[in-house]
Formats: structure tokens, C-alpha cells, sequence
């Protein structure tokens, strides 16, 4: 009978033994599987932070008669947009950024090409050029960096007549887009016109 309840007892301690090694193993698993879900977490959130903080800012938007004429025939195609990045932002790659012109007849989209030594109009409507008004610690051109501060530059064909829409689209790769609408003034009688703000 003794030998009965000792080979009871080491049963019973051998299933014992063996629902910690299973609760262990479990325990293990839980572990790293919270573990890796919270680091795919961190860097889901982080992404998603810098994906909505990442932007331009707009500061200014004034446009140029591009007629080589000197009577100024009441359009302007030369469009120079101060910005700068947003607050918070991380660095913009402007080499893998879009601009977009709409009007109410025609929409088309431009990349970057190049950087200017000086602030100067340009003639493509395939591309968009930079001048950097002030350039930041970590400067580098091509992009736009945490003290930079630039002039997008680019030209319109045909040009934009006074009183039409025009919408500006900047597009990064990673960011938020920055959209700026207005119309043309009703009188464009000087060279250089402020078109945004009013």
C-alpha cells in the first residue's frame, strides 16, 4: 500500500514538473512576443510622429512678369516661395519632393533640379530650382535642413492672368503636404506682385 502511494506521489510531482515547465515556456513566449510588439509600437509611433511633424512652411509667395517686355502685359510666370521647415520638422530630401501647379485650365507637376548661386527666374516648367536665403547648421544642398531657409523658384506657361486661382502643392516623400491657394490680384500693374499672403 506504501508503495502504492509513493508511486502516486511521484505522478503527481511529475505532472507538477511538468505544468511549471509548460507555465514557464508560456511565460517565455509572452515575453518576447510583448517585447517585440512594443518595439514594433515604438517605431510605428515614432514614424507616425515624424510622418504628421514633417513639413514646409510657407512664408511668402510673389510672382514676376516673365514678358521680356518692359509694359508689363498684366501677368506674371515667374513664382519665387519663401519656405522654411515646419516646427518640429525632420530634414526634407528635395530630391524626392513634388510641386504641383493647378489652375482653373491646366494642372502640372514639377521636381527639383538644381540649386542657384543667386535668386534668379528660370524658363523650364518640368523642374522647380532652390535658392537658399539662409542656410542652417547642417546645411546641404538639396535639401532643406532645421535653419535653412529658401526660395522655391519656378516658371509658368502659359502665365497667369490677374484674377485666377492658382494652387501650390509641395509634396514629400515623407511628411505632411503644404498647400497654398489664392487668386491673382485684379490689377497686376508692377514687375513683382505679393500673391500670398494677402
Amino acid at each position: 500500500m506504501n508503495s502504492c502511494r509513493g508511486m502516486m506521489g511521484i505522478g503527481a510531482l511529475i505532472i507538477f514538473i511538468a505544468v511549471i515547465l509548460v507555465a514557464a515556456i508560456a511565460a517565455s513566449v509572452l515575453i518576447t512576443t510583448g517585447g517585440s510588439l512594443q518595439q514594433k509600437a515604438l517605431i510605428t509611433g515614432a514614424q507616425t510622429e515624424e510622418s504628421v511633424a514633417s513639413g514646409l512652411e510657407v512664408m511668402n509667395v510673389v510672382a514676376k512678369d516673365a514678358s521680356p517686355s518692359a509694359t508689363f502685359p498684366h501677368t506674371v510666370g515667374d513664382f519665387f516661395i519663401m519656405a522654411r521647415l515646419k516646427s518640429g520638422s525632420q530634414g526634407i530630401n528635395l530630391n524626392n519632393t513634388i510641386l504641383t501647379v493647378d489652375t482653373e485650365s491646366q494642372s502640372s507637376t514639377r521636381t527639383y533640379r538644381q540649386t542657384l548661386p543667386s535668386e534668379s527666374a528660370i524658363s523650364s516648367t518640368a523642374y522647380f530650382d532652390l535658392y537658399y536665403v539662409q542656410m542652417g547648421h547642417s546645411h546641404q544642398g538639396g535639401y532643406l535642413n532645421r535653419g535653412d531657409i529658401v526660395k522655391i523658384i519656378f516658371h509658368t506657361d502659359p502665365e497667369i492672368q490677374e484674377n485666377m486661382y492658382v494652387g501650390i502643392k509641395m509634396i514629400p516623400r515623407l511628411g505632411q503636404y503644404t498647400q497654398v491657394d489664392f487668386y491673382t490680384p485684379d490689377s497686376m500693374t508692377s514687375e513683382s506682385v505679393s500673391m500670398w499672403p494677402n
